[in-house]
């Protein structure tokens, strides 16, 4: 039987096992990532802004969440409850509270106007009047008797009587698609009563737009959004298809944060908020649904990968390729020449190279070269300072190797001595090689972030800078996964590595059947 089941069954259950691997990664990493300061914490950034745009900040950053576990997870349901309970108390409190009914809108009324009736008087007409900016946000008929203290009570309860059906899920999914379809001025006013109640269905029906047609119907569905929300985000009537994705885009953003304000947790979507609900859950979420999540500035974070590891790739890949390649003969002669000349004169070479900086190596070179833009340059300066470790790993081996009977046997018959190391000692002396290579991208990604400054490279180097200082954890986390990934990947290769250089190993690692 041949070997490529065994060891194709092998790579699989390796690479099954990085699923639950990768997750494990992802909550230590994300754990340590939550307690770095916010750039939203540091009073320079707080400096000139207000208290509802630095809160804005904070939530647009999941701030106000809890890292892994949400036990009460908030909702319109439960928003509209303590802001009814503030202004059933007055004061300062009655300002927050009338604050965040206004902005709740819509969405609200199904939950204030039910129980208008059992608050008691005083309270009831500080609610009701609270809700003055939404019947005017609505445009409802004689909308200015909701701010009168002597009608906005019966202004609501003769609503709640004559419209109130209007509030129901299927009444709103029909009249958003009637407004998607049709975008008549008629159409739109009946969803713009609906107000923010009608937000979620309004962001279904908002699709990334393709074509001029999806234009002009994303531009009549941000115009109910920003009309609800009272957040100026439109969508240019002469705009292009690119400008109005990337409005569509903003306002998907600020529905991930927002989600809750308006719309009622129940049944599984409250059993599963305990986990969405929170930071590591939107961050989740941003991974599943945009692809892999947004940078600081905006851009996806799979875009960003895409666009610049192939340069931080490339200067990796090649570096070790030229290190390892250079380290096998070096290591090889160093052991076929122990303690002679010859082997000291290559230790110290492999010594200056692992001592020197690779900062202060590439520094050098580029004074010597000016940077260009090729990746030959940092590629050679990231693999002297990976040459090292290799050598020396390979001339311990074969020391080893060499001391074996066989290979005694062989050079007492009058076998070359280098025919005996490169022909036959040599391959059974490359495992601990294998074993180190497997190991090296990762460490090596550093050294490559350091090559890229110097040289001026656009690649992932320069990314996690502008990240870090940016505490950008959408960044930072798929980078750290990116990097566990590209570590298992290695590990299967290397087992597989194991199986071709010793048949032996395949029975061992890989599972084959004794023969």
């Amino acid at each position: 039987m041949t070997r490529a089941g065994p060891m194709l069954g092998h790579a699989l259950r390796r690479l099954l096992w990085t699923i639950p691997a990768l997750f494990a990664i992802s909550v230590v990493t994300f754990l340590f990532l939550s307690f770095v300061p916010d750039p939203t914490d540091d009073p320079r950034f707080a400096k000139g802004l207000d208290g509802a745009t630095l809160e804005e900040a904070r939530r647009g950053r999941f701030l106000d969440l809890p890292r892994f576990f949400n036990g009460a997870p908030e909702d319109v349901r439960s928003r509209v409850e303590r802001a009814v309970h503030q202004l059933s108390e007055g004061d300062e409190a009655a300002a927050m509270g009338a604050s965040t009914l206004a902005r709740l809108g819509g969405a609200a009324l199904p939950y204030v106007l039910p129980e208008l009736d059992a608050i008691a008087p005083e309270p009831r007409l500080r609610v009701a009047l609270a809700l003055a900016p939404v019947a005017r946000r609505m445009g409802l008929p004689d909308a200015e008797d909701a701010a009168n203290p002597a009608k906005t009570v019966a202004f609501w309860a003769r609503y709640a009587d004559e419209r109130g059906t209007l509030l129901r899920p299927a009444e709103v999914r029909t009249a958003v698609a009637r407004l998607a379809r049709y975008r008549t001025a008629s159409r739109l006013a009946e969803v713009v009563e609906l107000d923010t109640f009608a937000l979620e269905e309004v962001m279904r029906a908002l699709v990334l737009p393709r074509t001029a047609e999806d234009v002009h119907q994303a531009r009549v569905l941000v115009a109910v959004l920003a009309h609800a929300t009272q957040r100026r985000d439109l969508v240019d009537p002469d705009g292009t298809v690119e400008e109005a994705r990337g409005a569509v885009l903003r306002w998907r953003r600020y529905w991930r944060v927002h989600r809750t304000d308006f719309v009622a947790l129940t049944g599984t979507t409250r059993v599963t908020a305990v986990i969405s609900e929170t930071r590591y859950g939107k961050w989740a979420e941003g991974l599943l649904t945009e692809r892999l999540g947004r940078t600081a500035s905006g851009r996806t974070v799979a875009g960003e990968l895409l666009g610049r590891a192939p340069t931080t790739l490339a200067i990796v890949g090649g570096a070790i390729f030229l290190a390892y390649g250079l380290a096998i003969p070096v290591g090889a002669i160093a052991a076929l020449h122990r303690n002679r000349r010859i082997d000291l004169a290559l230790a110290l070479v492999v010594l200056v190279a692992y001592v020197v900086p690779t900062a202060v190596l590439a520094v050098f070179v580029t004074a010597l070269v000016a940077p260009d833009g090729s990746l030959l340059a940092p590629t050679l300066v990231l693999a002297t300072g990976l040459v090292a470790s290799p050598t020396r790993a390979q001339r311990s081996a074969l020391l080893d190797v060499l001391g074996q009977d066989y290979v005694r046997t062989a050079l007492a018959k009058g076998a070359g001595r280098y025919r005996v190391v490169f022909r036959h000692a040599l391959r059974n002396a490359l495992a601990p090689v294998v074993t180190l290579a497997a190991l090296e991208p990762p460490m090596a990604l550093g050294g490559a972030f350091v090559v890229e400054q110097v040289f001026g490279l656009h690649g992932l180097g320069e990314a996690t800078m502008i990240a870090v200082e940016a505490r950008d954890i959408a960044w930072l986390m798929a980078l750290s996964l990116f990097a566990a990934g590209a570590a298992a990947l290695f590990v299967v290769a290397t087992d597989l590595a194991y199986a071709t250089l010793d048949p032996r190993l395949a029975r061992l690692a890989l599972g084959a059947p004794r023969r």
